[in-house]
């Protein structure tokens, strides 16, 4: 007898698979029709998964390279690829419940046809509790489905609005590492400037670990603020895009600071391409 448990699981690229769905047509069947997602919903979620699955090569561990070797704290903001990242734990969270959904569904329905061949009062009453709870748990698995939708789409969307290309990998992601801390660090202590006058201990630390004198940043970001008092005092008030646009001239600024602080650490090559998983784009 053919196996099809492992449709699901297994999610690999392929077209035999995506003419399956993925295993998510089979679910659908198993607990009938969805109220949102429909067939052709379900082909274009199928049609997504192999990609997610090839980027999840990039994503096996929480923490990057970059992360583990300056700082200890992983901090989610604008990066494209960290953002990209979280679209791919969702959807992976989301799959993860699928899962569990499909077997304690293909288990159930097992205990339903003894409990009904059984035939006694008590074993007829269990089965057809059992089917109630397979309704209910409809709108749930609808749901779980929607999302894994909508972060589908926001991952693409990323990806296009960035430039990213399609088989983007661990390298890349490493790569853009120290702009999106140096980004992250500029915009925690502007923050605090405004709010206290001054940059925490925190904020200090996380400046050091990425070659930033305290006192440097603090002139620059008190400078910032009263470029942008002056402006707001002239009836010129500044959007979030002008402090977009500090952050990316901070990030320009010192995107090589780090290096005196691998220098002082005794670190040669942040990055370690031997134990990072990366893609082939000979054809790109």
């Amino acid at each position: 007898m053919k196996n099809n448990t492992n449709k699901i699981i297994n999610l690999k690229e392929g077209k035999d698979q995506l003419s399956e769905y993925n295993g998510f047509k089979e679910l659908q069947r198993s607990v009938g029709g969805l109220s949102t997602i429909t067939d052709e919903k379900l082909e274009m979620i199928a049609a997504k998964m192999p990609e997610i699955d090839r980027a999840n090569h990039t994503a096996g561990r929480s923490q990057t390279q970059t992360t583990n070797q300056l700082m200890s704290l992983t901090m989610l903001t604008e990066s494209p690829y960290r953002m990209m990242r979280q679209c791919l734990s969702q959807i992976e969270s989301k799959r993860t419940a699928l899962e569990e959904s499909y077997f304690k569904m293909k288990k159930k329905a097992i205990k339903i046809k003894q409990w009904y061949a059984e035939g006694s009062e008590l074993s007829v009453l269990l089965a057809q509790e059992a089917e109630a709870g397979a309704f209910r748990s409809k709108d749930y698995i609808d749901g779980a489905l929607k999302e894994i939708a909508t972060f589908q789409c926001a991952y693409d969307e990323i990806r296009i609005s960035h430039g990213i290309p399609e088989k983007w990998d661990e390298r890349d992601a490493e790569e853009a590492e120290i702009d999106h801390h140096i980004k992250q660090v500029f915009r925690q202590a502007h923050r605090e400037v405004v709010a206290h006058g001054r940059i925490d201990a925190g904020n200090a630390e996380y400046l050091e670990q990425f070659g930033v004198h305290l006192q440097t940043a603090t002139t620059i970001i008190k400078q910032y603020i009263a470029h942008e008092e002056k402006n707001i005092s002239e009836g010129r008030a500044p959007t979030v895009e002008h402090l977009y646009a500090f952050l990316d001239a901070m990030a320009l600024k010192f995107n090589d600071s780090h290096k005196m602080v691998l220098n002082r650490i005794g670190i040669k090559d942040l990055i370690k391409e031997d134990f990072l998983y990366i893609e082939d784009k000979g054809e790109e």
